[in-house]
């Protein structure tokens, strides 16, 4: 009977009908597959200037294939400008050091809690794998920074504090779980650096720099080239922004276009700082695709798990999706998402220490005839 219940999922090749501990097994594999150990960095002596150029050039060659990558190769010019930091950390013999843009917090909008979970689980194996490709190319490999994004929350959105410390706090702890300090720095806050947007003794220099970043915002917003992607951009708030409770219709498409233009502000401001006060080392790297801001960004646009998916891991639940084909891959679950898939959450699992972690959700497609979903986002929440 068990061979034939195999045979038959194999066959119409859904794992979601598989009984729970047999799904469970299934599941607990997947996790090991994905939770990736990274590779020690090998003993390497800083190469003479004739080997610099060309390790560097390999280096970035790997940094940006498909497996991590979204969108088109970079323009020459743009890859010159990703080229100079990294010929600096080669010469150096030094791990090329990535800073990885980050939310502060989980979309309230599409997860009850704020804390990290299978999504950032996938991502940043996914990061340890970006190291090890690289890795085999130049021992010294990669090392990550996350910076959190939290001043443009707080002055876009009017983000709750604690909600923040205790999703940045768990990413964190996260990374000590997984072992992954060897190839991650400890993550830090835009507000530790953004010292121009601060209050106290910049207060004069940040009232002025955002007031020449809110003119050069509103003359960019009165050209109609760009009416298609305030649109977008106001759309992004929809998704993400949570609304005050009892607006009118009317008052929340207010409420999503201010702060959308609250936000091309906020960016507008640190693009100035950055080229007031630039990094030499920086080299950016985002779960973008480079549409979401009104000005183009000079950045690594990453996947965020794997199969060339992009969605942002704080963006939504992380999840496990039959793919249909037997095999079960990483997913991150965002609020309009949810709509279009069926949830069966596995409990019981004991594969990452860490709280939260005990369950996880399998999810596949509805079909026209299957209406509704087979669990909750809630479940996941305690």
């Amino acid at each position: 009977m068990e061979s034939l219940v195999k045979e038959t999922v194999m066959d119409t090749q859904v794992l979601s009908n598989l009984p729970d501990e047999a799904l469970r097994s299934r599941v607990c594999e997947a996790v090991r597959r994905h939770w990736v150990q990274p590779h020690a960095a090998e003993p390497f002596v800083p190469p003479g200037p004739e080997r610099v150029e060309q390790l560097a050039r390999t280096a970035l060659d790997t940094m940006l294939t498909r497996q991590f990558r979204v969108g088109p190769l970079p323009s020459p010019e743009v890859y010159e400008q990703f080229l100079a930091p990294i010929r600096r950390f080669v010469a150096k013999g030094k791990p090329i050091r990535v800073i990885v843009g980050y939310a502060p917090l989980k979309n309230p909008n599409a997860v009850p809690y704020s804390r990290a979970d299978w999504a950032e689980f996938f991502a940043l194996g996914h990061l340890v794998a970006w190291h090890n490709k690289v890795q085999r190319v130049y021992p010294p490999g990669l090392q990550f920074q996350l910076y959190f994004d939290d001043e443009t929350l707080l002055l876009a959105n009017f983000a709750n504090k604690d909600v923040m410390h205790s999703y940045m706090s768990s990413v964190a702890d996260l990374v000590r779980v997984l072992g992954y300090q060897s190839v991650f720095r400890p993550p830090t806050r835009l507000t530790a650096i953004a010292w121009f947007l601060r209050f106290g003794p910049y207060q004069l220099f940040r009232f002025v720099l955002m007031q020449i970043a809110e003119g050069r915002v509103r003359r960019w917003e009165r050209d109609p080239a760009n009416c298609e992607q305030i649109e977008r951009m106001k759309e992004y708030a929809r998704r993400n922004v949570l609304v005050p409770a009892g607006l009118s219709e009317e008052a929340c498409e207010h409420f999503f276009a201010h702060a959308s233009h609250r936000f091309r502000v906020c960016w507008e401001a640190l693009q100035m700082g950055a080229r007031l006060f630039p990094n030499r080392q920086r080299l950016l790297a985002l779960y973008l695709d480079g549409l979401q801001h009104h000005r183009p960004q000079i950045a690594l646009h990453l996947t965020s798990v794997d199969k060339g998916q992009i969605t942002q891991p704080w963006q939504g639940e992380g999840v496990l999706l039959d793919n249909g084909h037997g095999k079960l891959e990483p997913f991150v679950l965002t609020s309009r998402r949810q709509r279009h898939y069926h949830l069966r959450v596995i409990d019981g699992l004991n594969v990452v220490p860490a709280p939260g972690f005990e369950r996880i959700a399998v999810v596949w497609p509805q079909t026209d005839d299957e209406p509704g979903r087979a669990g909750n986002i809630a479940d996941l929440s305690v």
